[in-house]
């Protein structure tokens, strides 16, 4: 870790006293993250030794390291700080505050076995990208190969302690559960945790053969055994007993639990019932937008009938997944030329739309953006390219402008390219700003004028109508106690997502990830409004690309902290 130390180092040259102090703290934090987190002593290129501790314990520790974190932190003279550095005491401070809260609802989540939290899919892509170059490599390989039937095995125990205090997974996740966890019950060279010849050539020949005997039983015994007993006790009493009901009102603690998590997520002082009635008003809000481009069209039926009409015209499906991916990329090199006009910096960083792993399409609605690593400089969204018959190109523009250019792409490579920022700052994310930032890029696209005809805007109106819609049914769900038939419903009347997209969408916010997809909208709306202020305020001197790069230049922050920035 002395690249780490070194950062602090540098810090403290030339800087005040308050200054090295604030620099030692965000170094500690962040060392103890890097420590922790596979994916980051990946992308930092340090050995990975072990699996991730998922256990109780190492949450307990992670909030003994924050109360000792915070206790400095109080000690800090800031007065002596200047602005960035006082942004990156409030941010501390943010985070330090969640992991402590956060620790108390451990028992609460599912994202153990749940498909877009569980760890095993981070796993599987820190080996997938693993590089092995010599045989010390091929050992740690082996090694974190090994350990997975006991971490395995550990997911089970800590779905019968949840058990034990009244939280189980809802009937109606665990088939998506069955399907992820089944599609590593496969024969070794088909195992996603498999290494190809093409990532061996560094190996002398006799220990690549070997390399590939040791991992072949490994992935044709121990490893598939293991997650062959999750799905057995997953589809034994704990499958028979499942509540029929979703959501985490259902729980101990459930409402207070999801209280917590829509403060999380959205980074902001509100409550689920303001984030049910925000939500209540853009739906009401983006329908009228939405009904005015349709009798724009001439189209004189019900809307029902207008989506019934779009879903069956084949000119907004792809027939492969590869135009899919390249109708994506299109509509990324239409925005390409006016960047420049909207944005004082952009990235180094190159992007571009790779398809997801199919184990994983059944299970997940979209897909996700990875920042650069070590062994690939290049950033990608991966998205899904299943079951294109209900995947709608209206909102393949929207969705990359989100996902790329303006979206994800430059606001973490922006970030983590700036090396005037410490590295707890550049490696902080939070969701609401993330994803807010996201939401925001696909919106200041059509003020760009890239949604060019009335389809293209009415589907970025119907990608933020999905936006919108979460809003309503995930605080209806988790603390107003809808049934999953009423959130799906609500969805139908008003989105344009298939029946399918809808179903495991419910699931995500229900099951999955609970309070996170309040993010999107929430950041959005909050970064629309330090806009406008400041519009507002600033008259004739407002400057759009300023505002860009006041926004991007500090990198993630909590939202009540962007907003102490901007003012």
């Amino acid at each position: 870790m002395q690249f780490l130390l070194l950062c602090a180092l540098q810090v403290a040259a030339d800087s005040t006293p308050a200054a090295r102090t604030l620099a030692r703290l965000l170094d500690d934090a962040h060392r103890y993250k890097v420590e922790q987190n596979i994916l980051d002593r990946q992308r930092y290129g340090l050995p990975i030794e072990h699996l991730p501790d998922l256990s109780v314990r190492a949450a307990e520790r992670d909030a003994t390291h924050a109360r000792a974190l915070k206790s400095r932190l109080r000690q800090l003279d800031t007065i002596q700080l200047g602005a960035e550095e006082r942004l990156s005491v409030a941010a501390l401070r943010w985070e330090l505050d969640a992991t402590i809260e956060g620790a108390q609802y451990f028992w609460h989540s599912l994202g153990d076995v749940t498909p877009y939290s569980t760890p095993v899919q981070y796993v599987q892509r820190v080996l997938g990208a693993f590089r092995i170059a010599d045989s010390s490599d091929a050992a740690r390989y082996l090694g974190l190969v090994g350990e997975l039937p006991a971490w395995i095995d550990s997911i089970d125990a800590r779905l019968a302690e949840r058990l034990r205090r009244g939280i189980r997974a809802p009937r109606e996740e665990l088939p998506l559960v069955r399907t992820v966890f089944s599609s590593y019950r496969v024969a070794a060279r088909e195992s996603p945790f498999w290494v190809s010849e093409a990532r061996l050539t560094e190996l002398p020949g006799p220990d690549r053969a070997r390399f590939s005997a040791d991992l072949e039983a490994l992935l044709n015994g121990a490893v598939p055994q293991a997650f062959g007993r999750l799905i057995d006790y997953l589809d034994g009493d704990y499958a028979r007993d499942a509540p029929e009901h979703v959501g985490q009102w259902q729980y101990p603690r459930g409402k207070e639990y999801y209280r917590y998590l829509v403060r999380l997520h959205t980074t902001l002082n509100v409550t689920p019932e303001e984030v049910h009635q925000t939500g209540l008003r853009e739906v009401a809000r983006i329908s009228r937008q939405m009904a005015a481009i349709r009798a724009s069209l001439g189209f004189r039926e019900t809307k029902a009938e207008f989506h019934d009409r779009l879903k069956k015209d084949r000119r907004f499906y792809a027939t492969e997944p590869e135009e899919f991916g390249a109708k994506l990329m299109a509509y990324d090199a239409r925005i390409r030329p006016r960047i420049a006009e909207y944005f004082g910096r952009v990235p180094r960083a190159q992007g571009d739309v790779r398809r997801l792993d199919p184990r994983f399409e059944g299970a997940m609605t979209f897909g996700y953006y990875q920042i650069p690593t070590p062994s690939d400089s290049m950033g990608h969204y991966f998205y899904n390219g299943s079951k294109l018959e209900e995947r709608s190109l209206l909102m393949a523009a929207p969705l990359v402008y989100h996902e790329l250019i303006p979206g994800h792409h430059f606001q973490f490579n922006l970030t983590t390219e700036n090396t005037a920022l410490p590295l707890y700052r550049r490696d902080l994310t939070f969701t609401a700003y993330t994803e807010g930032w996201g939401e925001y890029a696909s919106q200041l696209a059509g003020e760009m004028g890239m949604y060019e005809d009335a389809y293209e805007r009415y589907g970025r109106l119907g990608m933020e109508m999905f936006l919108a819609c979460r809003l309503v049914v995930d605080t209806g769900m988790n603390y107003y106690a809808w049934p999953r038939s009423r959130a799906i419903r609500f969805m139908r009347e008003h989105a344009l997502e298939s029946a399918t997209q809808i179903d495991t969408e419910t699931l995500r916010y229900s099951v999955d990830l609970p309070g996170q997809a309040l993010a999107y909208k929430m950041g959005a709306l909050e970064i629309l409004r330090l806009r406008k202020q400041l519009r507002e305020t600033s008259g004739a001197r407002f400057d759009l690309k300023a505002f860009h790069t006041a926004v991007m230049e500090s990198g993630a922050l909590p939202l009540t902290v962007l907003r102490q920035k901007l003012r």
